[in-house]
């Protein structure tokens, strides 16, 4: 293993995660490093940072897929959930010979593993690594073991930076009210469909006379309104599709079509849906105002793109023509 002692392994390792922008091709990089420099049967990378424990990565041969481990570590998760709980590094040198779940867990062709956990200092579920050698590859010494650890932490440290830089970045263009895009996202998203030259309608709508439901039934009922409407919203005009909530009770629709006409049908059906299968959870009566606009009339200008679509919705909720009513 001359490459690990010469600091080959610690260049690609932390290269491959500097570069990276998800965590899970992070992973998915380095446990192929790791499997191809240390000359590994199998690599393994379990990540509990989201929640339940969940196979990130996985480097080795045909006979195993994720699905495959992710089925058989749920099968036997409460006992293997302990290995998730360890705070020290294992190293079994004869694997084969190692009773009791362990040995089950992806034990074809294994001769010896390391099972490396995250060194956090805390006493959180951050992961575990599992390295696996067969009997054809050098056995691991004393300092091997040393540098293999050295090299885990490095990367745990690199997919927790990542982690936390996918969850601001969804933080900073989630609606936190709603969970739907924000007015940033929503501006961000205009704009690359608009410097691409994309032919798409922009709807935008607002509630008539909000206020009337937060003065009478309070501003939690009012949330629980914008909510319902995201979420109802959201499963109506599935992807291509999106909605995003601009701020207070407006709302953008991007639907992916230049057909103003097609536009304007599929969005008076989905507000008509909206009425009858949202109906239950939509407890307070809502009315909506929607104008349309197109990418092209706009001529692939932002700014002119929303100020049609919020003409047009002010002229319907002025003359209240073809108002799109709440139950």
């Amino acid at each position: 293993m001359a490459k690990v002692f010469d600091g080959f392994l610690f260049e690609r390792v932390a290269r491959t995660l500097f570069e990276a922008e998800k965590a899970q091709d992070a992973a998915v990089a380095t446990a192929e490093t790791l499997r191809e420099t240390l000359r590994l049967h199998r690599v393994i990378f379990i990540s509990t940072y989201t929640g339940s424990p969940r196979i990130i990565a996985y480097a080795g041969g045909k006979d195993f897929t994720v699905e495959a481990i992710e089925n058989y570590f749920r099968s036997k998760e409460e006992e293997l959930r302990p290995l998730l709980k360890l705070t020290q590094p294992l190293f079994f040198h004869d694997y084969p010979a190692y009773p009791g779940a362990l040995k089950a867990f992806v034990e074809t062709g294994s001769a010896s593993v390391a099972l490396i956990p995250y060194d956090g200092r805390t006493k959180s579920e951050a992961g575990l690594i599992t390295l696996h050698r067969n009997a054809s590859t050098e056995p691991w010494n004393a300092t091997t073991e040393r540098i293999l650890v050295a090299v885990a932490q490095l990367i745990f440290m690199g997919l927790q930076r990542l982690y936390y830089l996918e969850e601001n970045q969804r933080l900073l263009y989630m609606d936190e009210l709603t969970g739907i895009g924000n007015r940033r996202a929503f501006i961000l998203d205009m704009n690359t469909h608009l410097q691409e030259k994309d032919f798409f309608c922009l709807a935008i709508f607002d509630f008539d006379d909000f206020k009337h439901i937060n003065d009478n039934y309070g501003h939690l009922a009012g949330d629980a309104v914008l909510q319902q409407v995201a979420s109802c919203l959201q499963r109506l005009l599935a992807p291509p599709h999106k909605v995003y909530r601009l701020g207070g009770d407006e709302f953008a629709i991007y639907y992916a079509s230049g057909d103003p006409a097609a536009t304007e049908t599929a969005i008076a059906q989905a507000m008509r849906h909206l009425n009858l299968d949202c109906a239950e959870a939509l407890t307070k009566a809502v009315r909506f105002s929607v104008g349309c606009a197109t990418a092209a009339e706009a001529s692939w200008d932002l700014d002119h793109l929303i100020a049609n679509a919020d003409n047009r919705m002010y002229e319907v909720k002025r003359t209240g023509k073809e108002r799109r009513t709440g139950p």
